[in-house]
């Protein structure tokens, strides 16, 4: 049902869903009116077989700059007075930048198609405006949202290979590691996958078809397959595809000859899969880079802390001496990361040396060490 953007405003009988007739006018009426508005605009193709529709969605970028009125530097919106004004839109929800702004728009009550739905009363169409920064994000949002739950469906495969794909495209996470962006190029993530682009650009005709695209990918094996659990989002029963789809994964796993995998091999397939993605987008380095410099940095507290240069030092219990000692080291080095850059490259002898010096240097004061410290360790 469409019309949940206005549920303060209007009820939600006065949204009745659009029969396809009603669905394939409007957007022939309105997608020019939306085109002399911005430069690139685009409906994502729905998926097969649907009857009726909740609204209609289009993703657009770049707007127009008109005589009649001049684009607010770096604005990617055209202004929303001129886009309601165009829509014949009676309601709005508005909202600026790079997200979604919703336009209630009257229907015809006299209308064929939903003359059952609509009595005497006013209904209305509820179309959403989703503007998007630049022509990359309109790609991947157009990509991801064509033909219903399809972007979902690919992105539980990824799932269970370890990957997350979304409408920013193909990421890696490692914890506590930064979460990687590996891609945002669509056809070159569905080719890793076994996704064939020319198949996908032509359309499906049925939800079969789709199913049967995403079996095709060399990462989608009923034996692997899971559809709920740990790293795996619920999806809303209105998701009616996305729920077909795993009835088909679940009875492609059922077959005779299929045997589900224990925890350990699907764990060292993911792994696996993980690894090859790092060398497929060229961020192995990168990756191992971030694992150096993290089990370096848990090294360096075990080393450079109070217990160690106090050992170091000969200092005792003298804290506020071995403090001054560790704050020389610090400003030596431009603090931390310059000692764990002395670690990565020299070692713990290397640290050590550090100290040393820096002891050195402090027993040149007469004042130290300092006569009273606390009994806490640095």
């Amino acid at each position: 049902m469409g019309g949940s953007a206005f549920s303060l405003l209007l009820s939600s009988s006065s949204f009745p869903r659009l029969p396809s007739a009603v669905y394939e006018a409007l957007k022939a009426r309105l997608t020019p009116v939306i085109q002399s508005l911005y430069l690139h605009v685009a409906i994502p193709a729905e998926a097969p077989g649907k009857m009726d529709h909740g609204d209609l969605d289009f993703i657009v970028c770049s707007p127009r700059e008109s005589s009649a009125y001049t684009l607010a530097p770096h604005s990617v919106n055209a202004p929303h007075d001129r886009v309601k004004a165009a829509l014949g839109a009676s309601h709005c929800v508005l909202a600026d930048g790079n997200r979604t702004s919703n336009f209630a728009i009257l229907g015809r009550t006299r209308c064929v198609e939903c003359c059952k739905l609509q009595g005497e009363n006013d209904i209305y169409y509820q179309v959403d405006i989703h503007v998007t920064e630049n022509k990359d994000e309109w790609d991947r949002v157009v990509y991801f949202h064509s033909f219903g739950d399809l972007g979902m469906i690919q992105g539980l495969v990824a799932r269970n290979v370890g990957l997350v794909l979304g409408v920013n495209g193909l990421k890696y996470q490692n914890p506590p590691h930064p979460t990687l962006t590996l891609s945002t190029d669509y056809d070159r993530i569905s080719k890793f996958f076994g996704w064939s682009n020319e198949r996908r650009h032509a359309g499906f005709n049925t939800r079969k078809e789709i199913f049967d695209w995403v079996a095709e990918s060399r990462f989608f094996d009923p034996k692997y397959f899971k559809s709920s659990g740990a790293g795996i989002k619920k999806v809303k029963p209105e998701r009616t595809m996305y729920r077909e789809f795993v009835l088909f994964a679940n009875e492609q796993a059922a077959r005779p000859g299929v045997t589900t995998m224990d925890m350990e091999e699907v764990l060292r397939r993911r792994e696996d899969v993980r690894n090859e993605a790092l060398v497929e987008f060229g961020w192995r380095d990168e990756v191992d880079g971030h694992v150096r410099l993290y089990e370096a940095r848990k090294r360096l507290k075990c080393v450079f802390n109070g217990t160690t240069v106090k050992d170091w030092t000969g200092l005792g219990n003298n804290w506020r001496g071995v403090k001054i000692v560790m704050d020389v080291v610090r400003k030596k080095h431009e603090d931390e990361e310059g000692i764990l850059q002395v670690l990565m490259s020299e070692g713990e002898v290397g640290v050590k040396q550090c100290v040393m010096n820096a002891f050195e240097v402090c027993l040149q004061d007469p004042a130290f060490p300092p006569k009273y410290g606390g009994n806490k360790d640095i």
